[in-house]
């Protein structure tokens, strides 16, 4: 819908949008490299989404995402490339409410967000139902601590490729320790 909008700076007109029957938010404000912040989405009904695929993918200048901490995606199957290449994004705080249990791919989700230092509001999501993590963090060249990571359940994932590839500042993996068949993993998450 704004896909490429590279000079837009401002959504706040689109807080009062009713878009409680839509179901595919893919792509939506895809590179719009000028956006800074989100507000104006914080209100959004998004509870029939299932598809966020790319939605917030290469926003340099966004640096946090509280303002979708109230977002119901308990629909959500894609969560591909949501945050993708948000450069610029250093807290994730808004995300550790998030209902993603019906979630199947997260590939590629955070990858290419330079100033994540860490996950931990990542900790209490329910990702059995994931099948896709690969690149999940790649290029997250300020993540250091995944801690936050150490009770998922990953056991019907089936693809880890480059997961944590290229995070430059992690040095302790102890967080997958607990995770099924970790050791068969590690040659393809990092």
């Amino acid at each position: 819908m704004f896909s490429g909008c590279e000079s837009l700076s401002n959504i706040k007109g689109l807080e009062n949008w009713n878009v409680s029957n839509s179901n595919n938010f893919s792509g939506m404000f895809s590179g719009c490299i000028s956006l800074s912040d989100i507000k104006g989405l914080e209100n959004w009904n998004v509870s029939n989404g299932n598809n966020f695929e790319v939605m917030f993918s290469g926003f340099k200048l966004l640096s946090d995402i509280k303002v979708l901490e109230n977002w119901n995606v308990s629909n959500g199957i894609n969560f591909s490339c949501i945050f993708y290449y948000c450069k610029s994004l250093s807290d994730i705080k808004g995300l550790e409410n998030w209902n993603v249990s019906n979630g199947k791919d997260f590939s590629l989700m955070l990858s290419g967000c330079k100033s994540l230092s860490n996950i931990k509001e990542l900790e209490n999501w329910n990702v059995s139902n994931g099948k896709y993590f690969s690149y999940m963090f790649s290029l997250c060249e300020s993540l250091s601590d995944i801690k936050g990571l150490e009770n998922w359940n990953v056991s019907n994932g089936k693809y880890f490729s480059l997961m944590f590839s290229w995070c430059k500042s992690l040095s302790d993996i102890k967080g997958l320790e607990n995770w099924k068949n970790f050791d068969k993993l590690k040659i393809y998450i990092f």
